[in-house]
């Protein structure tokens, strides 16, 4: 079979409406198998970690791009458990998460500022929101616009890790003796990308850790992750290269790691409330009567805002920002349900047919934006149907930092719909525009562009929002 070059999601799906839950196929000798039901993906990557938490090996990131000490496709093994561990103390630990809390607030209030101040640019101003959370609590770096150097070095990084293929699956990793061939070669143009790319993968992992070093050096270092890491290891007395390559990679990776996903959650939410205002105005009638106008809600109200959760749990499902997760590796041979899984076989769950789903029968009407669907499921089955227990990954090589990401996400959904009406834009001649919801494909699935008319719901919306600015300042 040939794996289809776009939307290779429903390519998967209906291969599972074909041939079922799970699926082998082979591609250049190499085995994979596809995980198209929730049931066998928490089977095999939550209850058998233990073998299914290893990675394909990537050359062509490894060893050429130069993601070293990358977290996400790092091979199962001590360097990845300290990785896991200096992750998990910085974003999954409820004392730290509770330090960020200053950082958080005054980054939404800097987001719900810019659109009131230039609202068509809701874009820019979710992408400033999420780097601007993720580079402070790594590297204590502020940032006040989405053009900062810290950003542009990582995007471009990014762009071009991205354009280089799929880790573990690139040409290069299909045929390791193509890395010899040299750029100059005709027909090498593949060569000559990632020979490129490679000193701007360097740049974005060499230049904010380095800045850091340097303030440590001057007394003039903010606490974040990377200040610590350091200060750690020159305590210890564990400054060798490959430690400061680790942090080094470690800080870098988040960034690319939180960034994409988070951002596209965040659109996505402003696209469903363009396209389906009724579930706003829900939103909103609960927030009024919850936290009342007076003030913005917080963390603290999260639990008394039911129907604002399931909003934002059909936000999570309804467009699944990662559409297939991360492949693993099986570490050995495996048994499950009478298929034998050979050891180094690729295992690819497929969230976005599992748990978005395109499967009726997970999710009733499954391409209708419906918040009360969680709320008329009984408490057992909203749990095992939260989206947020598989967007996040499984397994050991679950999401470290989505805690954190959840927490961001749900202030500035909460924030925003307390403050800002968001209507579908008019024509010249008076008619409304209604936006396609259509994703793009990709390692991360983002709302196609779209237009979306934002307004504050009140005169008073706008004075309370001017009375937390000047409050912070």
């Amino acid at each position: 079979h040939q794996f289809s070059p776009t939307y290779l999601q429903q390519q998967f799906a209906q291969w599972g409406l074909k041939y079922g839950d799970i699926i082998y196929a082979t591609i250049f000798q190499k085995p994979v198998i596809i995980l198209n039901s929730a049931q066998s993906a928490q089977d095999l990557l939550d209850q058998k970690s233990s073998i299914y938490s290893d990675r394909p090996y990537t050359i062509l990131y490894d060893q050429i791009l130069g993601w070293v000490a990358d977290i996400v496709f790092m091979e199962y093994g001590e360097r990845w458990k300290k990785h896991r561990k200096w992750a998990q103390s910085a974003y999954n630990d409820k004392a730290t998460l509770k330090t960020y809390r200053p950082i958080r607030t005054r980054e939404v209030y800097a987001l719900l500022s810019n659109l009131l101040d230039t609202p068509d640019d809701f874009g820019i101003h979710i992408k400033r929101y999420v780097a601007a959370l993720i580079l402070d609590t790594t590297y204590g770096h502020s940032i006040s616009t989405a053009d900062d150097e810290y950003v542009r070095m990582a995007d471009e990084a990014l762009a071009v890790s991205t354009e280089a293929g799929t880790p573990g699956a690139t040409i290069i990793d299909i045929f390791p003796i193509l890395r010899y061939i040299q750029p100059w070669v005709p027909g090498a143009s593949f060569m000559r990308h990632v020979h490129k790319a490679r000193p701007l993968v360097e740049a974005a992992a060499d230049i904010p850790y380095l800045n850091v070093k340097k303030s440590l050096a001057d007394g003039t270092a903010k606490p974040p992750l990377v200040l610590s890491l350091l200060k750690d290891a020159i305590m210890t007395g564990r400054m060798t290269k490959e430690h400061e390559d680790d942090i080094k990679g470690l800080a870098a990776v988040l960034y690319g790691g939180g960034t994409d996903t988070t951002s596209s959650i965040l659109l996505t939410f402003i696209m469903a409330m363009t396209l389906f205002p009724y579930a706003l105005q829900k939103a909103q009638e609960e927030l009024d009567l919850v936290v009342g106008r007076h003030r913005l809600p917080d963390l603290e109200d999260r639990d008394s805002l039911p129907y604002l959760d399931s909003l934002i749990k059909e936000v999570y499902r309804w467009n699944c920002s990662i559409l297939l997760a991360i492949p693993h590796r099986v570490m050995e041979d495996d048994e499950y349900r009478g298929y034998h899984i050979p050891k180094g076989s690729m295992v690819i769950p497929k969230i976005w047919y599992l748990f978005m789903m395109r499967d009726p029968s997970v999710f009733a009407d499954p391409e209708r934006f419906w918040p009360e669907r969680f709320l008329e499921m009984s408490p057992n089955e909203a749990q095992q149907k939260n989206p947020i227990n598989f967007i996040f990954g499984f397994g050991r090589r679950i999401c470290p930092g989505r805690h954190f990401a959840d927490e961001n996400i749900w202030l500035a959904i909460a924030c925003t719909a307390s403050l800002f009406n968001m209507k579908k834009p008019r024509d010249i001649h008076g008619r409304e525009i209604a936006p396609d919801a259509a994703f793009s494909s990709g390692f991360v699935s983002h709302p196609k562009q779209f237009e979306c008319e934002i307004k504050p719901r009140s005169e008073d919306a706008v004075k309370l929002l001017l009375g937390y600015i000047n409050s912070s300042l």
